[in-house]
This record gives structure tokens, sequence and C-alpha cells, in this order.
């Protein structure tokens, strides 16, 4: 919408266990992930900002095991567990792989330091999740989880006191105040053709109630007419925000509901509760993550961003 005109972590948290629980009685599952400000420049979304940053910004929380002998016991562990079915070891595995991929992404967004190391490490073994050999493949699902661990730490305890994300592939926000969800539910984001920017932005403006204007003429394919909403964060200049939809029953958002008739034109619809929690928790400047959360590698994932290092989109004018 336009402001003159709208870990799988925590996911994995919600579906299999507290977010706060070790990695390995969890992994099987997908998409979402926690996610701070790193340092980039005076006009940049950073880290560095005395009213978001937590301490040990610079670096995750725990440092990775030297080598793969520290991985081993898991390994042998996971071996034993899963004899005589590595397919299901496998599928872990890659479940954790995703998970991992999805966290160094939007560390990448926030340019991060360390993820860097981490992520090559992470894909390091990822690449033994292919072997046929049930030991090197224990192993790789064993360093897979280990530096996925690391990685989503980092994001949930060093970062920002206060964030948002979004996954565009799980079509669901997540709100952490220091590493503890306060928000969690699916949403809506911009159909193909308006879809909502990807990078990290964050919230500029707050309006209560709002009437939406189409920044489109009447007769255009993206017109609507004059919508209300309850409240609306705006997250960038150009018309994107985080509002209300009352023409979208709320069994209709979450996965693939982008791609559906209640579609927006790059807002992000959420359920009236849910809006309404952040709009009394989030301050002016709270970091809004959206990232694609497709489980491809980061460079891949990284390539899609269309917000430049301030957070501003390259993109045209969005709407409701």
């Amino acid at each position: 919408m336009s402001a003159s005109a709208t870990g799988v972590w925590n996911w994995i948290g919600r579906h299999w266990r507290p977010v706060w629980m070790p990695r390995s009685a969890v992994v099987a599952a997908v998409i979402v992930a926690g996610l701070v400000l790193s340092t980039a420049g005076a006009g940049s979304i950073a880290l560095g900002s005395p009213s978001t940053a937590g301490a040990g910004q610079g670096r995750p929380a725990a440092g990775p095991p030297s080598d793969t002998a520290a991985l081993q016991p898991e390994a042998s562990r996971l071996a034993m567990h899963y004899a005589g079915n590595p397919r299901a070891l496998g599928e872990r595995g890659r479940m954790a792989l995703v998970v991992g991929r999805n966290d160094a992404t939007v560390a990448d967004f926030l340019r991060l330091r360390w993820v860097g190391r981490l992520d090559a490490q992470l894909e390091r073994y990822g690449a033994w999740l292919a072997s046929t050999d049930q030991a090197r493949l224990a192993l790789g699902v064993a360093g897979v989880e280990h530096y996925g661990t690391e990685i989503h730490n980092g994001l949930l305890h060093n970062g920002p006191s206060r964030l948002i994300i979004v996954s565009i592939a799980a079509q669901r926000l997540i709100a952490y105040d220091n590493g503890r969800a306060v928000a969690d539910t699916p949403v809506t984001t911009g159909r193909p053709s308006l879809p909502t920017d990807i990078g990290a932005m964050r919230v500029v403006s707050k309006d209560a109630p709002w009437t939406m204007h189409s920044p489109w003429p009447r007769g255009a394919p993206e017109w609507y007419p004059d919508t209300p909403v309850q409240m609306v964060l705006w997250f960038t200049n150009n018309g994107e925000g985080l509002h209300d939809a009352s023409w979208q029953p709320d069994s209709t958002l979450g996965p693939g509901s982008q791609n559906g008739p209640f579609a927006s034109h790059g807002c992000i619809h959420l359920p009236l509760a849910a809006v309404g929690t952040l709009f009394a928790w989030a301050s002016l400047g709270t970091p809004v993550v959206v990232y694609p959360g497709d489980g491809s590698p980061r460079a891949d994932q990284a390539a899609q961003r269309s917000v430049d290092a301030a957070g501003n989109p390259i993109a045209g004018v969005r709407g409701a």
C-alpha cells in the first residue's frame, strides 16, 4: 500500500520445539529465522545502533569446533539411531540445511561479518549429505546441524533487541524481543507482478486508522478503490506496510497466498490481532527483514534482494 496511496526456525520452534531448545531435538522442519543488523555505513541499516543492538553483536554466541573430531560423538549417535535407514538420516540433514541456509541469508542481508565463515562450513558439511557412506552422511548431518545452530544463535541473541522477519516462502511473520517471539502469524505478501521487496528495511512510520489510496489511476490493472485499515506500520517510503485486511479471511493467509485472490499490491496483510500487537510493540526504526526463505544457498537468496544498503526499494511504488 502507498503512504500516499500498504528458524523456518521459529516455525520449527512453534511446531516442533521451543526456539531455545537444542537443535538436535527438532531439526526435521523448515523455514524461518531470527535476525540481526550489522554495521555497514552511515546510511545503512546497522547492527551497531544503540537502540537496537545487543551485546556480543560482532560474533555468534559460541565458536564452532576446530575440526570434525568434535562432531564425531554426535555423528556416531546419529549413525546408530538411523542404522538401516539412511534415507531418513539424509532427510534430517536436508531439513537442517534448509534452516541453516535461510538463517545465513538473513545474516547476509544484515552484513554480519561472521556469516561467511560459518556458512562455508555449513555448505561443506551439506555437500556430504549426498554421500552413500552412512558414517560420512552422519558426520555431514552433525556438521550441518552444528553450524546451522551457530548461525541461528548468532541471529537470535547477538542482534537487534527488537526485530521483525518475514519469510516469502512460508508466508509467515515473526517478531522477536530479545530472542523471544512476541508475534508469530501467517501473512499474505505481494502478488507476483507487485512482489513485496526483499531485504533489510525498518519501520519508518505508523498510522491508525488509515485509508489506502491507490497510486495507480482508475482504469489501470492495479487500481483499487480507497480502502480503510485499522493500523499500518510502514516499512518503506514507496508504500509498503504491515496492516490488517478486513476483506481477506484470516483462513486464507499463509503459504501460497501471495499467488491467490487476496495477494497484495506489495504490502503485507496480517490478522487484526497481530497487527495490533506489532503496532503497540514496534517503535520507529524496528528492523523489518523480508527474505525468500526457500532453502536455496545464501548467494542465490541474496541475489533476490531488491533494496539498497539503507533499506530503500530500487523498484517502483507499491499498494494495498
